[in-house]
C-alpha cells in the first residue's frame, strides 16, 4: 500500500471519529498547552489512549464510544495521531507492502506505534 493511501485512509478514520470543529478545537488546545504540556498529557493518557484505540477497532459505533471519553483523552488522541502520522510518513515514505487495507487497521497501526506501547524506562 502506498504511503499516500495510508495517509488518506487514516485521515478518513479521524474524520469519521471527530467532526472538523472537534479536531480544530483539540489542535487549538494543544497549541495553548505547548510542547511540554502535550508531552505530559500524552504520557498521562498513554495507556488510556491505547485501550481506546483497541475498543474503537474492536467495537461498533466508534462515535458512541467517544461520547463518554474525557476531553483531555480526546486531545491526547489527536496529538498522538498527528505526531505518529508524521513519523509514519517519514519512516515509510514509499508505503508498506502487504498492509491490511482496512481503514481502522491502518489507523490503529498509526495510532499505536512501538513507542506508544510502553513508557520509556
Amino acid at each position: 500500500m502506498k504511503a499516500q493511501e495510508i495517509f488518506e485512509s487514516s485521515v478518513k478514520v479521524m474524520k469519521m471519529l471527530l467532526a472538523k470543529d472537534e479536531m480544530m478545537e483539540s489542535i487549538r488546545r494543544a497549541k495553548e498547552r505547548g510542547e511540554e504540556g502535550n508531552v505530559r498529557l500524552l504520557d498521562k493518557e498513554r495507556e488510556n489512549v491505547n485501550e481506546l484505540v483497541r475498543r474503537i477497532v474492536e467495537g461498533k459505533g466508534p462515535r458512541e464510544i467517544l461520547k463518554a471519553v474525557p476531553q483531555a483523552r480526546l486531545d491526547a488522541v489527536v496529538i498522538r495521531y498527528l505526531r505518529n502520522r508524521e513519523i509514519f510518513m517519514k519512516t515509510f515514505p514509499q508505503g508498506v507492502e502487504d498492509a491490511d487495507p482496512d481503514p481502522l487497521a491502518i489507523w490503529a497501526a498509526v495510532m499505536i506505534s512501538p513507542g506508544d506501547e510502553k513508557p520509556d524506562a
